[in-house]
């Protein structure tokens, strides 16, 4: 049986690389066939780490026509999260740094070969946002269905606390594994925990339960190139303290 061909991917914002990064680490058949950034130090980190220099500028001169010609099965997308953030002035789609996401789901309209999937990621606080409405409303017209989440590196065992908002879509005629939470936003406890003495994926809002299942965070750290006995003793007995969420 002949196998299919990799999936096409745009990213969008792609900064130093960490959703293509994640693409590949998750083991799916694709191919990044183009990525948008405009941030000259964060394209030249992508170009070191892949070999592939985003196309640089601003993505608002992006037409329906420009897009069509990478006939992109898939799309990542981590737009600007200024305008969402709580810690910010919250004027969603009237912040300019908005005005480029906006542009990208006006041109799904008009394309003669729109994606079939769609992952964005943004900060907890665009699901509230009339942002999130034009995304979904957009979707919605174009037949998609949806999966959103509210997720923290805490649910998957690595020690850093900050709860990010995801969506998954796909074109109706791709069905998710499980439909059942099809157009619907979940929301998880403080703590998923991992621990396999317990039944899988069972919700847990000990924090001090959470403290052993997370890893430590020395499994995360590079080794180090020197001998520094002091410095390594000091990472051997690091303990978990969660970073303040923004």
């Amino acid at each position: 049986m002949e196998t299919p061909p990799p999936w096409r991917v745009l990213e969008f914002y792609s900064g130093i690389g960490g959703m293509r990064y994640s693409l590949a680490s998750s083991g799916v058949r694709a191919e990044v066939v183009e990525a948008f950034d405009i941030n000259d130090v964060a394209n030249d980190v992508y170009e070191h780490n892949f070999g592939h220099r985003p196309c640089q500028g601003n993505i608002q001169t992006l037409t329906a026509g420009d897009l069509d010609k990478y006939k992109a099965h898939a799309w990542l997308l981590s737009p600007p999260c200024q305008p969402y953030t709580r810690q910010g002035l919250q004027k969603h789609s009237a912040d300019a740094r908005a005005f480029s996401f906006i542009k990208i789901l006006n041109l799904m309209q008009n394309m003669s070969f729109p994606p079939q999937m769609l992952f964005v990621e943004n900060v907890v606080g665009f699901e509230v946002s009339d942002t999130h409405d034009q995304l979904l409303a957009v979707l919605s017209t174009l037949s998609f269905n949806t999966q959103e989440f509210i997720l923290s590196p805490l649910q998957f065992g690595v020690p850093y606390s900050r709860p990010r908002y995801f969506c998954l879509a796909k074109q109706e005629s791709m069905c998710f594994p499980n439909p059942s939470v099809n157009d619907k936003l979940l929301r998880t406890p403080t703590c998923l925990t991992l621990n396999t003495t317990r039944t899988q994926n069972s919700y847990d809002q000990n924090e001090d339960d959470l403290e052993v299942v997370c890893n430590p965070i020395r499994n995360f750290l590079e080794a180090q190139s020197i001998g520094d006995k002091e410095s390594s003793a000091i990472i051997s007995d690091c303990k978990y303290r969660s970073a303040v969420c923004i």
